[in-house]
């Protein structure tokens, strides 16, 4: 609008509508979303050395894609396999640091433990390269059921400790998975979207299953091997060397906060308020924005519900209706913040789509949560922020969080009388993040939040640590497009962890699956992330048309 640079003055007779009628002095910015990203440092790719080279799709295939499917489908339908078509791809790393208490079971340089899902489905291949790809065939790899768990050890570099790590089948070890895998079913796997978080000490396992499922980890070299307790499951490896033990602590509970279809819920928790000696508090973040909602909950305690309240969820899996029945007992009803304030810059789609119609979901979802921010954290930024006590309140340190959103699902998309370019115009599943800040204590309100940006691809002259994933090629392949416009970042950055760097808190690290075909972590400074919550406005909100010319050279915004 043409008078939103109005609420960036606190004395309008210091802004161009004091000095030109005509309301043109200043102009607001609108930043592309490759633009507004973050700058990152160390960028790592990821690759299981557990997966079989057999399992994997060669690089000299990439081309005929359509043609090896097709092979491997053959392979599977022949073999009467009651599993999986033989392909897997890892991605979407959800990342922890192993705590002090678990260090002394694992090798002496372990210091983080990544979860990764393991599945034939993947995106790393435009539909278009792929129309000559028989349905049975499409359907038994891109939208494959199986859905495995990979777990490793990672070093404070980020590489892989050799022979710490696994894949596990959680769903058929504890008789979950719907109808098998098979050549019958196909479609919603029973858990996906794995993540890991460290609280109190310990280490949870979240998935997402008919709701968010959580259950506890016991990781252990096999030299501190243990004899798993009643009601415990000391997980059996697919692929991978015996080096690692890993045991569920308990069966999988269900948060129910927030309601029959939760999901992506990020926990995080806060010192005691009443107790202090106390563990910290666990919270389940149930909505992001524009209301921040958040239920403290009990994770390793459960009332039981009965059969037919849970029957009332959407039942994509009855096989989990034990599981559904455990819910996470909790503390209360949901705390709700003040609606979150405007965001620290603005993006292209709000000038391409403005209005009531706009191109992504207003609530984010997904994403990961939290990490501490002091100001003087913030204030270490320097001359490119603005901290006003409204941003701050009476706090000494915030929680930033990690959210992603999408584009919102129009019933034309699948309207064959919609020409396909008005269609290209607003692409679904194209994905956008941002970054929030919220009190460390009930209703958590939210402080601060930046605008929308996208992470970009792996590179692929060498700047990338780890083993390079080859798959990382591919991602190109789907680029984020919005108004026919095309920016240099994946379609899909599927944001699964957000954690602050073992041994170094002034730097967090940020794990995404890119296009649903690689890993990818990359770290980046507190510092950056105070200068997109709390920017300058001069910095990424307005600035001065060449109309002024030198009029307001010296001034300077309250």
């Amino acid at each position: 609008p043409e008078t939103c640079f109005e609420s960036y003055f606190d004395d309008l007779s210091m802004s161009v509508k004091g000095l030109d009628e005509s309301k043109k002095g200043y102009l607001t910015k609108y930043w592309r979303f490759d633009q507004a990203a973050p700058k990152i440092k160390a960028p790592t790719t990821l690759t299981l050395p557990s997966i079989p080279k057999e399992f994997r799709i060669p690089p000299t295939r990439f081309r005929d894609i359509e043609a090896f499917l097709t092979e491997k489908y053959d392979e599977f339908e022949a073999s009467n396999d009651t599993k999986n078509v033989p392909i897997f791809i890892e991605y979407n790393p959800g990342l922890t640091p192993i705590p002090p208490k678990m260090k002394k079971y694992l090798p002496k340089y372990a210091a983080y433990v990544v979860a990764l899902r393991v599945t034939p489905a993947n995106n790393c291949f435009r539909r278009e390269d792929m129309v000559g790809l028989p349905q049975k065939v499409w359907e038994h790899t891109m939208m494959s059921a199986t859905n495995l768990l990979g777990l490793a050890l990672l070093d404070e570099e980020y590489e892989i400790l050799p022979g710490y790590d696994i894949v596990v089948d959680i769903a058929t070890q504890l008789g979950f998975q719907r109808d098998g895998y098979g050549t019958t079913y196909f479609g919603e796997p029973t858990f996906m979207d794995y993540r890991l978080f460290t609280l109190n000490e310990g280490i949870y396992l979240h998935a997402n299953a008919d709701t968010t499922i959580v259950t506890k980890l016991d990781l252990r070299s096999k030299e501190h091997s243990r004899k798993a307790k009643k009601e415990q499951f000391k997980l059996d490896i697919v692929f991978g060397e015996d080096n690692l033990e890993v045991t569920m602590l308990h069966q999988f509970n269900t948060i129910w906060s927030g309601g029959e279809r939760g999901k992506n819920f990020a926990l995080f928790a806060v010192p005691n308020s009443t107790h202090p000696d106390e563990p910290d508090s666990v919270y389940a973040e149930v909505d992001i924005n524009p209301y921040h909602n958040v239920q403290q909950i009990y994770l390793d305690e459960i009332e039981m519900l009965k059969r037919s309240f849970i029957k009332k969820r959407i039942r994509r899996n009855y096989s989990v209706d034990k599981v559904m029945m455990r819910k996470v007992k909790d503390n209360g009803n949901l705390t709700t913040s003040e609606v979150e304030p405007s965001p620290s810059f603005f993006t292209v789609d709000e000038h391409w789509f403005p209005g009531a119609k706009p191109a992504f979901r207003k609530a984010g979802h997904g994403g990961a949560c939290c990490v501490s921010l002091s100001r003087r954290e913030a204030s270490a930024q320097g001359e490119h922020i603005l901290l006003n006590h409204n941003s701050w309140g009476e706090n000494d340190y915030l929680l930033v969080g990690l959210a992603h959103t999408s584009v919102i699902w129009r019933r034309w998309y699948s309207d064959k009388n919609v020409p396909d370019s008005e269609k290209a115009m607003i692409p679904h599943t194209h994905y956008v993040s941002f970054f929030y800040a919220f009190e460390p204590h009930p209703p958590f309100n939210l402080r601060a939040r930046s605008g929308y940006f996208c992470l970009g691809f792996a590179g692929e002259d060498g700047t990338e640590g780890g083993t390079f994933n080859p798959h990382s090629t591919l991602t190109t392949n789907r680029k984020l497009s919005q108004n026919n416009e095309t920016f240099s970042c994946p379609q899909i950055h599927f944001i699964s962890s957000f954690i602050e760097k073992v041994e170094e808190s002034s730097t967090t690290v940020v794990g995404y699956g890119i296009n649903d075909c690689t890993p990818r972590l990359v770290e980046v400074s507190k510092k950056e992330i105070a200068r997109m919550l709390f920017s300058d406005p001069w910095d990424m909100k307005i600035e001065r048309s060449q109309e002024m010319g030198n009029l307001t050279d010296t001034w300077e915004l309250n």
